[in-house]
């Protein structure tokens, strides 16, 4: 049927202008009629591959601009840098290509909530096949005023093998209550399965978390879960920081840095630069100290004492106000002592701090950091306890002591402080 249709269509429309060729004549047209046909037929395919190759870059672009974390606006300046890239390597034809991609804010969006799809399933089928998860909680604020709750899930299957992912990032509009954040993760973790196979939550130590009546501690027991609730050790170590009382050390620290370099004093902050690159200073400016981020302390104590000779300086001779207090307490030896003191054992929290941070722990490593830490406590608090302390790890109270050897015994009130903040560290970790 298929011949005799073709040769019906033949000898009705083309016999009388092809069988005229006969031989290398025919031969050559038959070529040129095949040439062509393939012609249109891969311009259909280059035009579905390509529109392929844009589809699946707009995906990767999307991909990686949500893993920096970067606005999703973001994927218009890529698109143009990969078109001027290709343009400079004269490649037309992927600059064409390039010209294609779609990255406009809107399409990023759909293309990650695409993303998003897959990998929602992929995780509740790790959370429905694991034997037992653990759960981290943390409300924070952004910069809007919105409470934000994240919600992490660690999990682990038959074969010992460790899944930990975000499970939701949830915003509270409304009050930050123990009842919000309660009925908050169990509408989420309900979407994964319950909490039948809960095994511990970590949350921020906020009253609203570890209540135990109405925080959610309280209520998650309340509703039959019963599963250690322990506070963060990242947390509590910062807390545990916080305990020493050198708050008069803080404050002046805060307010000579403010004072330089704070606010819009940006010509006290140029002339500061050019003094300390004139004399040479072990650094060339001060670091800003602020609350929120815990290990900011160790690095501006740590500038303020190296500079502390250059400060008062520049303070007496750039300063217009009456810094008469500040370069007193700068130039008191005692005030010295307590700041050096505070920077050194600072840094030795920053560093402990360091070491429970990082992906791959367990609680049994964190808990070996902490034990680690608390006898080196035991080790420092032995060596301030004679006239002679050994300052071995305490390089700017060595400093010190090299600077005024006749004040050497102050060292020894320093013991008490060792003893509080080990003091501190068995009452917080006393639940491990």
């Amino acid at each position: 049927m298929k011949d005799f249709n073709l040769s019906r269509h033949y000898n009705t429309a083309h016999k009388d202008k092809y069988d005229k060729y006969n031989g290398a004549a025919r031969a050559a047209i038959v070529a040129d009629l095949r040439g062509k046909i393939h012609r249109q037929q891969s311009f259909f395919t280059k035009a579905t591959t390509t529109q392929e190759s844009s589809l699946k870059a707009s995906y990767a672009v999307s991909l990686e601009l949500a893993k920096a974390k970067k606005p999703l606006s973001d994927g218009e300046i890529v698109k143009r840098c990969a078109v001027e890239m290709a343009k400079a390597f004269g490649d037309d034809n992927m600059a064409k290509n390039f010209e294609t991609i779609s990255l406009s804010r809107r399409t990023v969006t759909r293309r990650i909530f695409d993303i998003q799809n897959p990998v929602e399933v992929k995780l509740k089928e790790v959370m429905h096949d694991c034997k037992y998860f653990s759960l981290a909680l943390d409300e924070s604020t952004d910069v809007m005023d919105v409470s934000q709750l994240l919600i992490y899930a660690r999990a682990i299957d038959s074969s010992f093998e460790v899944h930990k992912e975000l499970l939701k990032l949830v915003a509270l509009h409304d009050t930050t209550k123990g009842r919000d954040i309660f009925n908050t993760v169990q509408s989420v973790v309900s979407e994964f399965g319950g909490f039948d196979k809960l095994s511990a939550v970590v949350t921020d130590g906020a009253p609203s978390m570890q209540g135990k009546h109405t925080g959610f501690a309280g209520l998650l027991q309340q509703s039959g879960v019963d599963c250690p609730i322990l506070h963060c050790i990242i947390h509590q170590e910062a807390l545990c920081a916080k305990s020493m009382n050198f708050s008069h050390v803080m404050d002046l620290v805060t307010k000579v840095t403010n004072l330089i370099r704070g606010g819009n004093r940006s010509l006290n902050h140029r002339k500061f630069g050019a003094f300390l690159d004139e004399v040479s200073a072990a650094y060339g400016d001060l670091q800003m100290h602020t609350e929120i981020r815990w290990m900011s302390r160790g690095k501006c104590l740590e500038r303020f004492f190296a500079l502390r000779a250059e400060i008062p300086v520049f303070l007496e001779d750039s300063i217009r106000c009456d810094t008469s207090a500040y370069c007193s307490k700068l130039r008191d030896t005692e005030f010295l002592f307590d700041m050096a003191f505070l920077a050194d054992i600072t840094s030795h929290l920053n560093h402990l701090n360091m070491q429970l941070q990082g992906r791959g722990q367990t609680v049994s490593d964190l808990y070996a950091h902490m034990n680690a830490f608390q006898s080196k406590l035991t080790l420092f608090k032995e060596g301030f306890s004679s006239d002679r302390p050994n300052l071995a790890h305490f390089p700017s109270c060595e400093q010190m002591r090299k600077d005024a050897p006749e004040c050497e015994k102050t060292f020894i009130k320093y013991r008490a402080e060792i003893e509080k903040l080990q003091q501190q560290f068995k009452n917080r970790f006393q639940d491990f």
